[in-house]
């Protein structure tokens, strides 16, 4: 497979509302590694507030020059990038991704059969939509076909198309966030028998959650929880300007603060949020789709997942094992230390991007 990828160098791009994330892998020059990748480049440029939002693309030309400052290719910020094959996300706001069920076997299902049926649960119009699919792992009943739909507005996937061939960038595939993310945090090879995961992507300015079950991704969805929000909160409730709120909740997280009795009242109403959300994405999970498993465990990334306390609060309130995953899993068979780990998981969905670079960038998945 390795050997197969003909984009040598090509890399993972994430864009995010307050960063542009880059991640390059290479196989190891050990003699004897035949397994895995390190990381070659790891590239990071933030962008100022209103650049993106909420994955639309508001000051093209403004991201472009930050772009090329990731690649180098302005300023002294990092040395030029010379590859220009590129695996890139589609932010989760602006996408869509489900298992449907289609009563017909695959072998006799044609494309016309699965856009007729994919259009009963687009929220976008199907002229205006870029969709793409995928037959998993055939279902229990082989008369059924499990089919994984994804989806873009158009308008989406052409600016940032734009922007990147702009920059000199070929974009080999756009890929959906959840795809991503399922790809560096779910473990591989290994089968879930008679268990779902949650993956709770949590970041800045938004979070996601991603149902993982029966060895493949079910749905994903976007949620009302982020960082922002909760140093929001404090501002108002405790009085205080944006920085020191900010490390008021880096340094605390979900625990008392004798010097400030509101403060973790008010966080602990913006979690409630989160636990709210979770338990209505658990709940539709078990009313909308066939064959559930229960899910035992929620993996935890993003910026948030480090906040001290929260992963236990979440698995008090909702039963569930919680902890923040490792993003490295998947790259190398050599252990990780906690500081590499808490950098992947602000590193999650670009790590999943890298790996599709690395191993197989045209392979047809969503």
């Amino acid at each position: 497979m390795f050997l197969s990828n003909t984009f040598s160098g090509a890399f993972g791009l994430d864009f995010g509302d307050l960063s542009i994330k880059l991640i390059q892998l290479r196989r190891p020059r050990t003699i004897g590694m035949d397994r895995g990748f390190v990381v070659h480049e790891s590239r990071v440029v933030p962008l100022t507030p209103g650049l993106i939002v909420n994955g639309e693309i508001e000051q093209p030309e403004l991201v472009r020059k930050k772009l090329l400052q990731l690649l180098g290719s302005e300023g002294n910020l990092f040395p030029p990038l010379k590859a220009r094959y590129a695996i890139v996300d589609l932010p989760e706001p602006k996408t869509f991704l489900k298992l449907i069920t289609i009563d017909a076997p695959p072998d006799t299902l044609t494309n016309d059969d699965i856009i007729f049926q994919a259009k009963k649960h687009l929220p976008f119009e199907l002229e205006e939509t870029y969709l793409d699919w995928e037959i998993v792992r055939p279902a229990s009943d082989t008369a059924m076909s499990r089919v994984l739909i994804g989806a873009t507005p158009k308008i989406i996937a052409d600016t940032y198309t734009y922007l990147l061939e702009s920059a000199n960038i070929n974009p080999l595939a756009l890929e959906i966030e959840g795809v991503s993310i399922a790809r560096a945090l779910i473990t591989r090879g290994k089968v879930y028998s008679g268990e779902a995961r949650l993956l709770l992507d949590m970041g800045a300015t938004r979070s996601s959650l991603i149902v993982y079950d029966h060895n493949t991704i079910q749905f994903s969805t976007t949620i009302p929880f982020s960082g922002e929000l909760i140093t929001t909160a404090l501002m108002q409730q405790l009085k205080m300007d944006y920085s020191s709120a900010e490390k008021l909740k880096i340094k605390n997280g979900l625990t008392h603060d004798k010097e400030r009795p509101k403060y973790l009242k008010t966080i602990s109403e913006v979690t409630d949020i989160l636990v709210t959300n979770i338990k209505k994405t658990l709940d539709f999970y078990k009313e909308h789709f066939l064959d559930t498993n229960p899910v035992t465990h929620i993996t935890m990334c993003g910026g948030l997942a480090t906040l001290i306390n929260l992963d236990k609060v979440l698995a008090a309130k909702l039963k569930i094992s919680a902890w923040p995953g490792n993003a490295w899993k998947n790259i190398s068979l050599s252990p990780v230390n906690e500081a590499q780990k808490m950098q992947g998981l602000i590193l999650t969905t670009p790590i999943g991007l890298a790996l599709r670079a690395a191993e197989n960038p045209l392979a047809h998945i969503l």
